[in-house]
């Protein structure tokens, strides 16, 4: 499925289903407190990029309230998931982002958890790959693994395939493993590995036929990149309830349970009704 076909309109209908999949705010039964001390007035951010565009859009939104007359959001340099959620639980960070659920392992007593909601996991290729809209998963398989090096193999032109790869511990490589490649397939040497997804779809866009898979964002729409069906199915909303579609990352963000005035009503109106708004008709991550 081509970037022209995958349009906002419809990226936003993905996002308007998946929305509406927010979780409650604690991973426990016990409720959120309020601190009574007076907090800072700066909320600062850090963690996964995916949760980034979402939280801007939120902080925007929030700063243009009477009572949020003073408040400032420091957006720390991104880092990963685990990089959030040790800022939170180290006093470093009001709210440390996540691509993936919190587990048992990261939970404590003292982190609550609020879902975003999910945006889908892509395979994206250069606009140079001609000819190629959908890609099966046995040919995901041998691409991964090297069995298949030309697009002409699939129908394409005569060209080897560039493939650009996440490393094993990023959440889009374990999607990616979990849906597709199973947990012992060795990637062919020949991908070209990075260490964040960022970098890798700068480059997807500027390196003809080539290949990765990455979250669905906003800066793929105006990309020369084609996403890509699997199996005959494009990331959609019905394919996402349906389970046709399994590949997709959950966006998130933790915060300590007695958290700051400040950030406890930034809490809030993300979980209000204009909140999930804004969240609904964001046409990416």
């Amino acid at each position: 499925m081509s970037k022209q076909t995958l349009s906002a309109a419809a990226i936003g209908s993905i996002l308007l289903f998946v929305v509406g999949c927010t979780s409650a705010v604690s991973t426990t039964d016990t409720a959120v407190k309020i601190s009574t001390e007076a907090g800072a007035t700066s909320i600062k951010i850090g963690g996964s990029s995916e949760t980034y565009e979402d939280l801007k859009q939120l902080a925007d939104a929030y700063r243009q309230q009477e009572k949020a007359d003073g408040v400032t959001f420091d957006f720390l340099p991104p880092s990963q998931t685990s990089g959030g959620i040790q800022g939170v639980k180290n006093s470093l960070l009001d709210l440390g982002g996540l691509s993936r659920q919190l587990t048992e392992k990261d939970a404590s007593d003292d982190l609550a958890y609020l879902k975003l909601r999910e945006t889908p996991l892509v395979l994206i290729v250069h606009e140079s790959v001609s000819n190629i809209s959908n890609i099966t998963a046995e040919q995901i398989n041998a691409i991964y693994q090297g069995e298949i090096t030309n697009w002409q193999d699939l129908g394409g032109p005569d060209e080897r395939i560039v493939l650009f790869d996440l490393a094993e511990d990023e959440n889009e490589k374990q999607v990616l493993r979990r849906a597709y490649l199973g947990d012992d397939l060795k990637i062919t040497p020949d991908a070209i590995v990075f260490a964040e997804d960022d970098e890798l779809i700068e480059t997807a866009a500027i390196t003809p036929f080539s290949m990765a898979a990455v979250p669905l964002e906003d800066e793929l729409i105006d990309s020369p990149v084609n996403i890509l069906s699997i199996d005959g199915v494009a990331p959609s909303a019905d394919a996402l309830v349906s389970g046709q579609y399994v590949m997709s990352l959950p966006l998130g963000f933790v915060f300590n349970k007695t958290p700051s005035v400040e950030t406890q009503d930034f809490v809030a109106f993300v979980t209000s009704a204009e909140g999930q708004s804004i969240l609904a008709e964001s046409p990416a991550e």
